[in-house]
């Protein structure tokens, strides 16, 4: 049987990657997120759509050559929510990482 992740690692996930990709100064497209942190595509968009109404997130748009794309950067209050959710799943998932 298969484990699933909690609502908890799935935000930190998306966090980070958000996180690790604008430390480098790249545009972090859904597609990123999707790889990183291992979704599909309709539980991403509904994850992505709970963090930026939560103002975690922004949604921004932008060119990338000829097209237009939207890309995802961390707000303040989600740079504290990222430290945030490693440091309670850290706690809560201690065990799994023994």
């Amino acid at each position: 049987m298969p484990e699933y992740r909690s609502s908890n690692r799935i935000i930190q996930s998306i966090l980070e990657c958000i996180h690790e990709k604008g430390m480098t100064h790249e545009r972090v497209l859904k597609t990123h997120i999707i790889q990183y942190a291992n979704l599909k595509t309709p539980m991403a968009e509904r994850y992505l759509d709970l963090l930026a109404k939560a103002g975690y997130i922004e949604e921004r748009s932008g060119a990338w050559g000829d097209r237009s794309v939207t890309y995802y950067e961390l707000t303040d209050l989600g740079r504290e929510r990222h430290i945030w959710f490693t440091r309670i799943n850290a706690e809560l998932y201690e065990e799994d990482t023994r």
